[in-house]
């Protein structure tokens, strides 16, 4: 994890050092400091610390629904009912009320791959146990192993003037975020730190908007954040104006959500070099592209779960207790990798894709398409981890190095980490704090 957390941080860096040579500029050079990155990438989500009460109420570590289950066949099912919507399709595909005390019941009768595809028949976000050699050996994980890390479709076009400016590359870039959760915002993210002016979209009563995050989380830090429902002829005409203005499209909706609104085609035909990307849980080829999922849910699935138990086993002494979303644990079953590593990752490499397109369209005109999924930075992991020395020992969260200044927001008086990446002559902040949810008219400032 913290390999992939400072690759992914030395990828985006390279990404702008591509972007202003194409200008002329000299490439600059790009530092990343591995420590620095693994405390990004801790959870509670980084890089802020609370220095008093925070003003908004942090999301509760231990949800009964967001949990593994025992299984008859001594196997374990991975529940993500952070959401109520998912709470309640948890519940409906088993056809009880919203109690876990129910579910777990039904969970320990059945088997887990059977009542795995149950609840997901019924919309439910869940995944059962497995090694890493049985979701390699899977049809879904053959699929999706198959699959590129970044598929890459350009799309021939012209007409776009926007360049970057040195030291603030993306100042005059326009970002429309309809992302959800942790890999798009924190590819986003790091586009506003940039300097792109990100507009982060959400129907009225939407998952995120009616808990903690739409008070203003760590992951709309930069970037304004407005409602607009897509569902109404009304808010799908304004969308439709918005794009028509955009450099940048990131999505991350369920599979299939976005062109049950607006098709590819229709988006390409009024931005014609859009640069869009996108992310799923489960690739884009197979029997599960059109699977919902998570980080923790995709780690249960892709064996990383399984392999996290095992590594913290081989030395108990000092590998447990794990910590999950700020809270201790120990390694009686599967559990998620210290850090929800694929989410963080994907969500950089978002960025860097963001960035490439944009170097892309200045070589040529041209605009792409660049589609990435969590089972397949999961399938990097599993393949490319190595079991060597892995250096000094690196605990989070980290304390500091920390930024000169205290920020304000909805967090209260708040430190931040510094960035675990430095580019040379390209400073990386954010102009804007995390705003509340509906804070922002869905318009273009400029």
């Amino acid at each position: 994890m913290t390999d992939i957390a400072g690759a992914s941080f030395g990828l985006v860096g390279t990404a702008v050092g591509e972007l202003q040579a194409e200008i002329g500029e000299q490439h600059p050079g790009v530092v990343v400091d591995r420590r620095i990155a693994s405390g990004w990438f801790r959870l509670p989500l980084g890089p802020s610390l609370p220095l008093g009460s925070p003003l908004i109420s942090p999301i509760p570590a231990n949800l009964d629904f967001f949990t593994e289950l025992p299984t008859a066949d001594d196997r374990w099912l991975r529940l993500h009912g952070v959401f109520k919507s998912a709470r309640a399709r948890i519940a409906s595909s088993l056809g009880v009320p919203e109690d876990i005390h129910q579910v777990a019941e039904i969970v320990r009768e059945s088997k887990a791959d059977d009542i795995e595809q149950q609840m997901v028949d019924g919309g439910a976000i869940v995944a059962a146990s497995r090694t890493t050699d049985e979701w390699l050996e899977s049809p879904a994980g053959r699929a999706v192993e198959a699959e590129p890390l970044a598929a890459v479709t350009d799309h021939p076009a012209s007409g776009s003037t926007w360049r970057p400016t040195p030291q603030r590359p993306l100042t005059g870039l326009k970002v429309l975020d309809l992302t959800r959760v942790i890999a798009g915002p924190v590819g986003t993210r790091f586009l506003a730190a940039l300097g792109a002016e990100v507009l982060r979209l959400d129907r009225p009563g939407s998952d995120e908007s009616i808990t903690h995050v739409g008070h203003g989380a760590e992951q709309v830090l930069g970037k304004r954040w407005a409602y607009l429902d897509l569902k109404t002829s009304e808010g799908i005409s304004q969308f439709k104006r918005l794009l028509a203005e955009a450099d940048v499209l990131v999505h991350g909706y369920r599979p299939g959500g976005i062109d049950e609104l607006i098709s590819e085609d229709e988006r390409r035909a009024i931005k014609p070099d859009l640069i869009e990307v996108s992310a799923r849980a489960y690739g884009w080829t197979g029997p599960w592209a059109m699977r919902r999922g998570f980080d923790t849910i995709v780690q249960f699935s892709t064996g990383l779960a399984n392999a996290t138990q095992s590594w913290a086993l081989e030395d108990p002494e000092n590998r447990v207790p794990l910590y999950i979303n700020g809270s201790p644990v120990d390694a009686s079953r599967p559990r998620h990798t210290a850090v929800e590593g694929l989410d963080l990752a994907t969500g950089h490499m978002i960025a860097a894709a963001a960035i490439r397109g944009l170097t892309k369209r200045i070589r040529s005109g041209a605009g792409s398409t660049w589609k990435f999924s969590l089972a397949r930075t999961a399938s990097m992991v599993i393949r490319d981890a190595r079991n060597t020395d892995p250096g000094r020992d690196i605990r989070i969260p980290i304390d500091g190095p920390w930024e000169d200044r205290i920020f304000s927001g909805p967090f209260g008086p708040t430190r931040r980490l510094i960035f675990p990446v430095a580019i040379e002559n390209t400073p990386l902040f954010w102009e804007r704090p995390a705003e509340r949810v509906g804070s922002s008219s869905p318009i273009w400032t400029f």
